[in-house]
């Protein structure tokens, strides 16, 4: 059995080799990047641990080794699954637990990982990562005070763990302390230059303190590891839409895009430049694109209503606008926009070609003219002027012993 396990790696092994040998007879190809071997490495492991569990499905081992390999290439329904096996058949192993919380984590079931977490402590993990993991969890359940414990728990442990320095890093963004979060980032990437989250927290933090240009350097030195990140060209292309670039935001958009056709975020950002930019058929191409694949995408309808009316499409527009209403009664956004579309189809007005220019100057109206009345002048020669007379007399004494003088 344990020939069958290890035979991914005489698989391996020969890929690679394989790789050398024609890389020697054409010398004009390129060699493979460390991550297409890693791939095939990894479904070479897949392909061995599912011969041997195959041949003994009543090994546990098996079961947990090859969801280990689904977490790593983010097959996380398999892993789960196969996670969920291992421990039918081996119940309270505390590594089984922790790889089940890793899985659950990667699915943002933050509190159900956190209690596997827990069990796992239990039942003596004693691991960096294990803490690691805590520190994170007790981040998305917004307990500061357990993060931090846990993750100097885990610096006592391995002190040059990048992905520990990382969480710390997102911990002091959580607390506003930018300069250090970008610090501590910094100091994961450098420990551990293949972790991508590093980067991409890194970026984040860059843009969000609008230092967009030291964010596209972080990006760009992702990229150089990651060439076909569909992630990082996204998170690229926002870099640039925030400061402003839209036409290179657009080109990353429209690269991703080419990688992965199914990524509907990435038509929703293309067509909203294409919107500002007043090309309503490349939006409402977008945008129907997103409503191919998937036709509960929030706001798509909405969206496509708004586009059909500005190319005068009334009618479709307001097709598009009722859809939006009827999965969801409480968009108001969309309610309104119906009301104003129903309004000029209920006045037979229906559908238009947009044109420039359509309204005239309209003259202005002629201020009304006001006649005032004549202002009354008073004839002064007719007014009787009573002065004003003292009641009494003062008789004033005086000192004349006393004179002012020199």
């Amino acid at each position: 059995m344990q020939k069958s396990v290890n035979i991914y790696f005489l698989l391996s092994i020969t890929v690679l080799l394989a790789a050398c040998g024609q890389g020697n007879r054409d010398r004009s190809k390129i060699p493979p990047s460390p991550f297409q071997v890693e791939s095939v490495m990894n479904t070479a492991a897949v392909d061995a641990l599912t011969d041997a569990i195959r041949s003994n499905p009543s090994v546990a081992e098996n079961y947990f080794k090859r969801a280990s390999v689904f977490l790593k290439i983010g097959n996380t329904e398999r892993a789960l699954e196969d996670i969920n096996r291992a421990d039918q058949l081996k119940q309270n192993t505390g590594k089984y637990l922790f790889i089940k919380a890793l899985i659950l984590r990667k699915m943002k079931k933050y509190n159900e990982a956190f209690s596997f977490a827990q069990s796992a402590e239990i039942l003596n993990v004693d691991t960096p990562e294990l803490y690691t993991l805590l520190g994170d969890l007790s981040q998305q359940k917004n307990d500061n005070a357990s993060a931090e414990k846990y993750l100097a728990k885990s610096l006592q442990i391995a002190p040059y763990d990048g992905e520990t320095h990382f969480y710390r890093g997102t911990l002091a963004a959580r607390k506003g302390d930018t300069l250090k979060a970008i610090s501590l980032i910094n100091k994961a990437i450098e420990l551990k230059p293949s972790f991508r989250e590093g980067y991409s927290k890194l970026t984040e933090v860059l843009q969000n303190y609008r230092m967009y240009d030291s964010a596209l350097v972080v990006n760009k030195s992702a990229l150089i590891q990651f060439p076909d990140n569909t992630d990082l060209l996204v998170e690229r292309g926002l870099v640039f839409f925030k400061s402003g670039r839209l036409d290179s935001a657009l080109v990353n958009y429209e690269k991703a895009a080419i990688i992965d056709s199914k990524r509907t975020d990435v038509l929703l950002y293309s067509a909203a430049i294409y919107y500002r930019w007043k090309n309503y058929t490349k939006a409402l191409e977008n945008y129907e694109k997103v409503l191919d694949i998937n036709e509960d995408t929030p706001k798509v309808n909405y969206l496509i209503g708004l586009t059909q009316e500005q190319l005068g499409n009334i009618d479709e527009a307001e097709n598009a606008l009722k859809e939006a209403v009827e999965k969801n009664p409480n968009d108001e956004q969309a309610i309104i926009a119906l009301n104003r579309v129903s309004g000029r189809v209920n006045a037979g007005l229906g559908n238009y070609s947009p044109p420039v220019n359509v309204r005239k100057p309209v003259a202005a109206a002629p201020k009304p003219v006001v006649v005032e009345e004549p202002k009354k002048l008073l004839d002064t020669s007719r007014l009787r002027i009573n002065t004003i007379k003292p009641k009494a007399k003062v008789n004033v004494k005086t000192d004349s012993t006393k004179r002012i003088g020199f």
